[in-house]
Parts: C-alpha cells; sequence; structure tokens
C-alpha cells in the first residue's frame, strides 16, 4: 500500500518542492492577513442544503458548517485517521472513509460519531449514500463495500482485479459509477450486482465520477484529463487534456503545470466544476458542454483542490490543502478559509 500511497502524492509534492526553490516564488503571500481556522488538508466536502455541510480531511478531522461555509466548526470523532470521503443522506445522517477502513458514522448531524466496522483494512478513498440506508464505500487493492442498513452491517463486494477504486457516484438504487487506475470505469445497471467495464480509451487514472442521468456522467484524472459520456457508457467523448501521453514525459515540470491532475467533478443546476492541483479549476456555465479554467488568487496558486459539492442551484463548496474552503458561483469565487 506505501508504494500507491506514494504513487498517488508524488506530483503534488515535487510541484511544491519545486516552487519552493524557485526565487521569489511566495513574494505574494506577504499582507495577507486572513488566516485559516482550519489546519488540516481537506479531501471531501459534502452539503444537504444552502446553509448546512461537512468538510472531512487528515486526523479524523471533521467540521461543520451552518452558515453556507463562511465559518467552520470542528467536530469530535472517535479516529486519527485520515478521512478521504464524506457523504450526509440528510441533514442528521453522514458517513466518512478514510485510512485503513475507517467508517465513522453519525445519526445527529455530526455532534457525535461512531465507527462502524467494515473488516476492512484497506484505504477507503470515497463513500456514496443513496438515502439514510443504502451505501458504497470504494478504496485500494479493488475494495468495494455496500450497506443496506445504514452501516450497520458491510458487505463485501470487492472487484477480483487488484486495482485502486477513487470514486464512486450512485444516481439512485439501481445505477451507478465507480473509476480508479489504469483507466478504470466501471458501470452498474442492478444495483451493484454486476459490473460492467466500460473503456475511455486511456489508460490513465481517473479519481473522480459524476453521473447527473442514466445516459450522462463525467470523470476526471491525471494530466488534466476529462471524459464525457452521454450514451450510458457506450462511448466516451475526450474534453479536456490528453488520453495518451503524459504531460511530464512532454515537457517536465512545466507540462505538469499545464496539466495538472483533476480529483474530483459535479455538475448541477446548469453548472459545472472540476478541481485538481496548482490551483486550477475548471468552470462550466452550459451545464458541462463546454469548460473554462480558472486560478486561486497568486499566493494559494499551487494549493491542490481536492473535493467539492455542489447544489442544485449550482453554487458550489470547495475544499484542499491547509484548510482551504471557498464557494464558487460559476466564475465567481468567494473565500471563507485561506491556507496559512
Amino acid at each position: 500500500m506505501l508504494a500507491r500511497t506514494v504513487r498517488r502524492w508524488l506530483v503534488p509534492a515535487v510541484l511544491v518542492f519545486a516552487w519552493l526553490c524557485a526565487p521569489g516564488a511566495a513574494a505574494g503571500a506577504e499582507g495577507v492577513r486572513q488566516r485559516s481556522q482550519i489546519a488540516e488538508d481537506l479531501y471531501d466536502v459534502d452539503f444537504v442544503d444552502a446553509d448546512r455541510g461537512w468538510a472531512v480531511g487528515t486526523f479524523g478531522a471533521v467540521y461543520r458548517t451552518a452558515d453556507g461555509g463562511r465559518t467552520w466548526q470542528a467536530q469530535p470523532t472517535p479516529t486519527a485517521q485520515h478521512l478521504y470521503g464524506v457523504s450526509f443522506a440528510d441533514a442528521a445522517s453522514g458517513w466518512a472513509v478514510g485510512r485503513s477502513g475507517e467508517i465513522v458514522h453519525t445519526a445527529d448531524g455530526g455532534l457525535h460519531w461512531t465507527e462502524q466496522r467494515s473488516h476492512a483494512h484497506e484505504h477507503l478513498f470515497a463513500v456514496d449514500f443513496i438515502d439514510s440506508r443504502e451505501g458504497w464505500a470504494v478504496g485500494d487493492w479493488g475494495v468495494v463495500l455496500h450497506t443496506a442498513d445504514g452501516g450497520a452491517t458491510w458487505e463485501d463486494r470487492s472487484l477480483p482485479a487488484d486495482q485502486i477504486v477513487y470514486a464512486v457516484d450512485f444516481l439512485d438504487h439501481g445505477r451507478g459509477w465507480m473509476v480508479g487506475e489504469f483507466g478504470t470505469i466501471l458501470h452498474t445497471r442492478d444495483g451493484g450486482q454486476s459490473w460492467v467495464k466500460q473503456d475511455a480509451g486511456t489508460h490513465k487514472t481517473f479519481f473522480g465520477v459524476a453521473a447527473v442521468s442514466a445516459e450522462t456522467a463525467w470523470a476526471v484524472g491525471i494530466d488534466g484529463l476529462v471524459v464525457r459520456t452521454r450514451d450510458g457508457g457506450t462511448s466516451w467523448d475526450l474534453q479536456h487534456g490528453q488520453r495518451e501521453a503524459a504531460s511530464f514525459e512532454k515537457g517536465g515540470f512545466a507540462g505538469l503545470l499545464d496539466s495538472p491532475g483533476f480529483y474530483d467533478v459535479e455538475i448541477r443546476g446548469g453548472k459545472g466544476y472540476v478541481v485538481g492541483d496548482v490551483g486550477n479549476v475548471l468552470v462550466s456555465e452550459d451545464g458541462g458542454e463546454t469548460w473554462t479554467g480558472s486560478l486561486l488568487p497568486a499566493p494559494w496558486r499551487l494549493s491542490w483542490i481536492r473535493g467539492l459539492s455542489v447544489l442544485p442551484s449550482g453554487r458550489g463548496m470547495l475544499v484542499g490543502a491547509s484548510g482551504l474552503t471557498f464557494s464558487v458561483d460559476g466564475k465567481q469565487m468567494r473565500f471563507s478559509q485561506l491556507p496559512r
């Protein structure tokens, strides 16, 4: 698992090291007065309405907002494991997953969190609950977990192949997608009883997936890759990046800066967002038909952005390195917490 973890985070670490060594790289941060209330790196966020949301991160961190992300309050959890994914079925019922098979659950909006036993020891990178009873968690070594009783019991539905699964998104109790390393895209129409492999024409790793209908979904990954299907996954169209040659192979660090990895994607309310390394955000204001790039302000431009949650209105909350949180509404950004 260590080799996989190193491989997953090597590129962001190298980029930060290169930036720190560059002359004058941090000069733009002078005079910044706003400090983050959140010290931990944040990996995922989930909102249930315009006001209430939760973000999770390193060392068991869970933060809750009740004012749309303007302020955040820490919530105690029974774990010190890094938490990589969070999903709330409603304002009361939520789950977070992380390292070494960790699953924690709240039934009261995060006032109290308890551990749930999954008997999995692999890292879990994502979780998606369809309602307060049925949910899925995915992660390292092809682990796939399913519950139909709110996590009281978790059933092992792991893949036969040894491949990391980074993201899962279900439309309803029947239809869903999973994505992962080596170009893996898997689709189910029968509630996960069977999974069909779909070909996006690449062996590059996918980190995020989002479906808006039975026919239309997006997947994002390394080297600025964004692909979309409009036929249920029979074919996938390239919208951003390249299917084959890696940017590092083509242009070294300059190529990596031009084509950063993307970690998450979501489209709602006619607006879409893709987030990733080097302060990059892709924004769509036409339901994912076209994408334009946006960057964080200069002092935080090399911060990575790991997770997002988008409301039906199209407004979204994005989270990332060193407690970074900010809201987006199309191309408009409002920062509530900035990295120190």
